[in-house]
């Protein structure tokens, strides 16, 4: 009876030296562990309902829901392995550490969208810092759910965990005392029925306490941490005492990579593009996220698509306007794609924006008519995604005398070219080459009428080094009200027309 009082005495001490350091530090943290069991094998875009195992260095390293359904497990030998499974297919594939990689890189990325506090943790656990994000998403109910149908629709199976302290959240993710209705309950007690066997991997003296026959992490912290820590050595006790808050950790900020990337396994084979709906959904608000959190914006986008026969198709979608909202970006991908059909089947998407750009504030005067700029805009977007890029050009003026050449084609979008106007007139379409007038006696004639000259002349000489050029250039009206742009080729001695006012 005296044991156990002690116990639960050095347990309300360490419980209140926990509290203590809190309220001191006036700092209260709030974690969420996303634990990915299975992530070597679910990075590796193979979502067949085939058993599956993942191998390294001749042992079972990971195992996915079917295979362990069977009986194979971690740990177990490639023969052995087959033999429990006996007459069912076990897919035996190895390891692949880039594409664990590659995997936890993504998903920090799209995690950040919910929190910028958050780091790695062993390999397949992202740790993320959430009390500043509780207010933004409403709650830490609407986070641990935004966090589970994020992993849901990206193939990603998680155990949750949720605590004051990193390491603790780390724990509750084995344990079934995790969910949010806990938080509530004082961090030793709902620490305190998780085995030891769970915590072996953190510190190698959680086997040497279980071989001592302890079998909790209660039974731990029951004892003075000092002299655990004397037993244990100095490091064993800083690690209890992060465990149970007592020491607080410093919270780290992400910096997520320069561009964009994010994928969406779709888990069965897609030969049409009617089934890409939710992947394209999940991934431009994937993209809208970083952007938004980063003050980003971009105008292409790279899609990719491959199959598990090794068929790749790339995608690319541009727009005008650098500021195009997901639901934009996904009416533009579905016009590119009836353009680019898929000529074998897919599994897996992949997005990249890797033309990132400082986001603009857009501002224009008071009385204006925003609707009619933003229409315009994505009337351009539209066309140049059914009929091509190459279809859709803009016009913008260029420094040269010579009016065939002041114009110049560009891409839709492209800022013009900030240039003071002549104070002439001149006319809004010309011809793709001045053609010659028809000259009687001292009378001319354009589509059999005659021209009179009401305005200029404009001198315009230039090509000296080249071949020279000296025009006189008139506007010229018929008998019935037409004007024209003419001209006098002076070294030439001849008369061309060379456009038409409106």
């Amino acid at each position: 009876m005296e044991l156990g009082q002690q116990q639960d005495r050095h347990l309300r001490e360490n419980f209140i030296l926990y509290i203590y350091t809190v309220i001191k530090n006036n700092v209260m943290q709030l974690w969420v562990c996303l634990r990915l069991s299975e992530l070597p094998v679910q990075c590796l875009n193979y979502r067949r309902p085939q058993p599956l195992a993942v191998v390294e260095q001749q042992r079972i390293f990971a195992v996915n829901a079917a295979a362990s359904l069977l009986g194979v497990e971690p740990g177990l030998d490639p023969t052995s392995a087959r033999a429990i499974a006996d007459d069912q297919t076990l897919q035996l594939l190895p390891r692949d550490p880039d594409a664990e990689q590659q995997a936890m890189e993504e998903l920090s990325c799209w995690a950040y969208g919910i929190t910028p506090h958050l780091f790695a943790f062993r390999e397949d656990c992202l740790m993320l810092e959430v009390s500043g994000s509780l207010r933004l998403f409403g709650g830490i109910e609407a986070v641990a759910r935004r966090c589970r149908q994020g992993l849901a629709y990206r193939g990603y199976r998680v155990e949750m965990g949720i605590a004051t302290t990193s390491l603790a959240a780390w724990v509750c993710s084995h344990s079934d005392e995790n969910n949010v209705a806990n938080l509530d309950t004082p961090l030793p007690t709902r620490l305190g029925t998780v085995s030891l066997s769970v915590l072996i991997p953190l510190h190698a003296q959680f086997e040497s306490l279980q071989r001592s026959g302890m079998q909790t992490l209660g039974e731990v912290l029951a004892l003075p941490i000092a002299s655990l820590a004397k037993r244990c050595g100095q490091d064993f006790g800083e690690l209890l005492q992060k465990l149970c808050g007592s020491v607080t950790s410093p919270v780290g900020h992400f910096t997520p990579p320069s561009c964009f990337q994010d994928s969406y396994p779709l888990g069965y084979p897609v030969n049409n593009h009617a089934e890409l709906g939710p992947a394209f959904e999940q991934l431009l608000e994937s993209l809208q996220d970083y952007l938004r959190q980063r003050q980003l914006q971009t105008r292409t986008l790279h899609w990719h698509f491959s199959g598990h026969s090794g068929y790749r198709e790339l995608l690319e979608v541009r727009t005008s306007g650098a500021g195009t909202s997901a639901a934009d970006w996904y009416r533009l991908t579905k016009l590119r794609l009836e353009r680019q059909p898929f000529s074998d089947e897919i599994d897996h998407v992949q997005l990249r924006a890797e033309e990132l750009e400082v986001a603009q504030p857009i501002s224009d005067g008071l009385f204006a008519n925003q609707g009619q700029q933003i229409e315009g805009s994505q009337l351009v977007d539209i066309l140049s995604n059914r009929l091509g890029t190459q279809a859709v050009n803009g016009v913008r003026c260029r420094d040269a005398h010579l009016p065939e050449h002041s114009l110049v084609k560009v891409t839709p979008g492209e800022p013009a070219l900030k240039k003071k106007l002549p104070a002439a007139q001149r006319p809004f379409w010309l011809l793709p080459h001045p053609e010659p007038l028809r000259q009687k006696k001292d009378k001319l004639t354009f589509w059999g009428n005659t021209l009179e000259l009401i305005y200029g002349p404009e001198r315009i000489e230039d090509e000296w080094w080249a071949k020279a050029t000296s025009r006189d250039y008139f506007v010229a009206r018929n008998v019935h009200g037409e004007r024209f742009w003419i001209f006098h080729e002076r070294r030439q001695k001849r008369w061309f027309i060379h456009g038409f006012f409106a």
